[in-house]
């Protein structure tokens, strides 16, 4: 038997089994072909072994191969020679010649270098067969004499060739359908985006390039449903990109209304690789602008997707102090504008392979990513963690085959609404080497349900769109959570919200009375549809008029409550910063006599005004109005349409 320890640095070089090391390595060494014996006596099949040898060392694989073919023909029993077939094969790929090889030697004396069996359970995983993988790999596990290191590197092939055979065993009922043409091309297509009506998909395809300087080109396209086919891609306008720069890695804002990217090699840049970020105005992108020297390092930096809040980045590093490989990390918008220091996401993440491509799911609690670190398929697996209410992330989970192949799955996106994702594969029967695929999200993929508001910004007497900022607020304790301006040339702006928190939605633009709008899902967001509609902004003039829809009072009371604080801070902050004076007009539900309902009203004004004069505005600005129960705008039968009724208007003078 040949001592498994002395081909340590063999093993720990990957796949291949005896003859780098035994024939090549140890039998130049001087002397030692004098003390080894070969398992033939044969002389002719020694003579074409020994130059199956030579043949080998110059690369040269095919006479190497027809040599140590004479050689077994010679002597069907020389192991060295089926050892060394089964390295050549396994270098050219040729798997089953190579099982078959290792075979032969094993069915003389499987004793004779039991290392082979570490060799065919690599080879059995790379060809899906993974049962035999795990055979393999537990006979070689029950051998004596085998160092820490390589048992340690046995088991991790171990756990991954069981984990895959699990997995295979019990795919996902799930279709993984190819976007096919003119999406998918003989090139590589890696999907970046989908809009909030899953009718738009943006993508970036890599194709040879026709510069002489460069191998290959990135460019970013689009591409529209119509009648159920994806129309002709085109080119998206990047009018600042120099084509001779390497763009690669694209991600958008939820919204779609900025982009950033990867950026390699580009004048000015900290490393390899730079995160940058891109804005729209109209459609149209503006210059790019690199995120700094506390996102981008010396090193590589690649891969970034913001979160819905757009407080959160997401990227892939290789930076000093990751896990090793590429690792993917967290940076976090701090309240000056700037972003802090990147965070490891840690061991529930993070491997000592590569973590790469994170995308995170606008619920703010769903992180996918490709991974070859965690046990899987082989190549790149996808994976998915959820953080829960403390902060903390779930260690990774394998999203399953057949969404996973043995074959690399690298990218992933997840639609808005939770109901679709699409990926990049190199799988067997694409177009190309990478294509886009989709599918129906299962239990393992979803996130979790989300809602949002989507829009646009009018003047309520031109029609014509504004720059304005939305801005979500907690009702509960004032915090903002959420921020976003509306395109100034078409008005538009999408904002998302998560379920568990009673909203203040509020719209302002310089000129304008602000819009608000109360959005509780703090108790049961079961049902609760997300918005899409036009906003209307009155310009502040006499008879314009807006409702406060955050303010609220005790119980049959006209005490405010804390959670009206946020709405009144705003109204008083736009009676400052205008001379407008105001009527405040207080409205009832039809519960209780008209007398009491006016009274009640009243109270309710004149409590809101008190507010207002105890942050500095002049009471001679500010007038009361009581309505009662007269002017209802819904229906007072139902809770809901009480809870309308139950207002606070502010009407300019």
């Amino acid at each position: 038997m040949i001592k498994l320890n002395d081909y340590k640095s063999l093993i720990l070089n990957g796949l291949k089994a005896i003859l780098t090391l035994l024939l090549i390595m140890v039998l130049s060494s001087p002397g030692y072909s004098d003390e080894y014996t070969y398992t033939s006596q044969n002389k002719k099949s020694i003579k074409n072994y020994n130059s199956a040898v030579s043949y080998y060392q110059m690369g040269d694989y095919q006479n190497a191969i027809n040599s140590l073919n004479k050689s077994i023909i010679y002597d069907k029993n020389f192991i060295e020679a089926w050892l060394l077939l089964g390295d050549i094969n396994a270098d050219l790929k040729k798997y089953q010649e190579a099982i078959n090889a290792y075979n032969g030697a094993i069915g003389i004396d499987s004793t004779f270098f039991p290392a082979v069996y570490y060799f065919l359970g690599g080879i059995y995983y790379e060809i899906s067969e993974y049962y035999n993988s795990i055979i393999s790999l537990e006979i070689f596990l029950n051998t004596d004499n085998i160092s820490s290191e390589i048992k340690a590197l046995a088991n991790d092939k171990l756990i991954r060739a069981k984990t895959a055979f699990k997995l295979i065993s019990n795919p996902i009922p799930v279709d993984i359908i190819s976007m096919g043409y003119p999406v998918n091309t003989p090139n590589d297509e890696y999907i970046n985006y989908v809009n909030v009506d899953n009718d738009l998909i943006m993508f970036t395809k890599r194709s040879p390039s026709k510069s002489s300087s460069k191998r290959y080109v990135e460019q970013l396209y689009n591409s529209k449903l119509s009648d159920n086919y994806w129309s002709m891609p085109k080119l998206v306008d990047l009018s600042w990109r120099n084509n001779t720069l390497n763009m690669g890695t694209i991600n958008f804002s939820t919204d779609g209304k900025t982009m950033y990217f990867t950026g390699c090699y580009w004048p000015n840049g900290f490393g390899s690789c730079d995160i940058y970020k891109s804005g729209s105005v109209g459609g149209k992108w503006l210059p790019p602008q690199n995120m700094g020297s506390t996102i981008n390092t010396a090193t590589w930096d690649s891969q970034p997707i913001i979160s819905s809040d757009n407080k959160r980045l997401y990227f892939s590093s290789k930076r000093v102090g990751g896990k090793g490989g590429s690792d993917i990390w967290m940076a976090i918008k701090l309240q000056s504008g700037q972003w802090s220091p990147p965070i490891n996401m840690g061991d529930s993440i993070n491997t000592d392979r590569d973590e790469m491509a994170p995308f995170l799911h606008a619920d703010g609690k769903t992180l996918y990513f490709a991974s070859t670190g965690h046990p899987g398929m082989g190549g790149y697996d996808l994976f998915v963690s959820r953080q829960d209410e403390t902060g903390i992330w779930s260690k990774a989970k394998n999203i399953g085959y057949p969404t996973n192949t043995k074959a690399n799955e690298i990218i992933i996106f997840s639609s808005l609404d939770g109901k679709r994702s699409w990926i990049s594969s190199d799988r067997e029967g694409g177009m190309g080497k990478y294509d886009i695929y989709y599918f129906d999200n299962y239990k393992l993929v979803e996130p979790q349900e989300i809602m949002y508001v989507r829009g646009t910004v009018i003047d309520k007497e031109t029609k014509k769109p504004i720059k304005s900022t939305i801005e979500i607020t907690n009702i509960t304790n004032g915090e903002t959570l959420n921020t976003a301006l509306s395109d100034p040339v078409t008005g538009e702006f999408l904002i998302v919200l998560l379920p568990g928190i009673d909203y203040a939605f509020n719209i302002s633009s310089p000129g304008y009375l602000f819009y608000s709008e109360n959005i509780n899902l703090a108790t049961d967001s079961t049902g609760v549809s997300s918005v899409n509609k036009t906003f209307e902004l009155s310009p502040i003039k006499s008879g314009s008029q807006i409702t406060m829809n955050n303010i609220f009072f005790e119980f049959n009371s006209s005490d405010l409550l804390a959670s009206s604080y946020t709405e009144l801070d705003r109204l008083v902050k736009l009676l400052k910063a205008s001379k407008i004076n105001i009527y405040i007009i207080g409205h009832t539900d039809g519960i209780g006599t008209i007398d009491y309902n006016n009274k009640l009203s009243e109270k309710r004004a004149i409590s809101v005004g008190k507010y207002l004069i105890s942050k500095g505005i002049n009471p001679s600005r500010l007038e009361y109005m009581a309505k009662g129960s007269t002017e209802p705008i819904a229906d007072n039968s139902t809770e809901e349409g009480r809870a309308k009724n139950r207002r606070t208007e502010i009407l300019v003078k």
